[in-house]
């Protein structure tokens, strides 16, 4: 359901240059595997990945309070996509050096993760900007999820360490439960984009298969499918959190707040197998 105060998409002109808006979107929740896969896909000479990962533009809109708010126009966010002659020079040395091919984007992408939870309201003045939009869910076990986004925002770095209570409260507050639901948001997302335009897959393919998750990721996106040096780092971790393993006597409390995030993921992952396009 929208917001009773519709954030807008802003522009300076009724005739806005589009060109260098993204036609695919990462939709997973943060800690599903969203920095491996941008580090991955930007090796790709057909893919143009904001070189920020994150943008938070659409999820920031028209609410300058927030600490990640940066443009209030479209034009300015857009801007941020264009690349100097010397950066585009040498992504071509490195796709004719890895595969044989010049940098010619077709793909152009924002991985901000919180846009899986954008309001039906904003998601429809997206598709009205870029009606072939695409999007990419990688699917991870909420627990695991939720306990991975907590170590990365609430223990990482901090010399007090928060107490049970505090990471209790991180684990059921509404973000955190809109973030686990993913049948919530391939539902919200495939009541506006077109049919075939969503790829859903298990976060765990990372590990056990990369190279096949790449090159299913590659053909939904009609890219060329590559190997070679071109898949050298496919193995490489990305933004790791600390080993730190979820205490035994929260898991218990954990499970119940995320029960029925939990049974539905466990569905879905029956439902998608090694990946499915809807």
């Amino acid at each position: 359901m929208d917001s009773p105060s519709q954030p807008i998409i802003r522009t300076r002109s009724p005739r806005s240059d589009l060109s260098l808006f993204p036609n695919l979107f990462y939709l997973g929740p943060q800690r599903t595997g969203s920095t491996w896969l941008h580090a991955n896909l930007s090796r790709h000479p057909e893919v143009h990945l904001h070189r920020d990962k994150e943008t938070f533009y659409f999820s920031t809109l028209a609410r300058k309070n927030n600490p990640r708010f940066r443009h209030e126009f479209l034009e300015d966010y857009l801007a941020t996509f264009r690349e100097p002659a010397g950066r585009r020079l040498l992504k071509h040395y490195h796709a004719l050096r890895r595969c044989g091919l010049t940098y010619r984007p077709k793909v152009r992408g924002d991985f901000t993760a919180s846009y899986g939870v954008l309001e039906s309201g904003v998601i429809r003045q997206i598709l009205a900007l870029r009606p072939e939009l695409r999007g990419i869910i990688l699917v991870r076990d909420p627990l695991e999820r939720a306990w991975s986004h907590a170590k990365k925002d609430l223990l990482r770095g901090q010399s007090v360490r928060p107490d049970d209570g505090q990471l209790l409260d991180f684990m059921r507050s509404p973000e955190q439960l809109a973030r686990a639901d993913y049948g919530a948001v391939i539902r919200r997302w495939r009541d506006h984009l077109s049919p075939g335009h969503i790829f859903v897959a298990p976060y765990g393919r990372i590990s056990t298969n990369p190279s096949g998750l790449i090159d299913d990721i590659s053909g939904f996106l009609c890219i060329r499918r590559l190997g070679g040096p071109s898949q050298r780092h496919l193995s490489s971790r990305q933004n790791v959190t600390s080993s730190e393993t979820l205490p035994e006597n929260l898991r218990a409390d954990m499970e119940n707040i995320l029960a029925e995030a939990l049974a539905s993921c466990h569905q879905l992952l029956s439902e998608i197998g090694p990946g499915k396009i809807y």
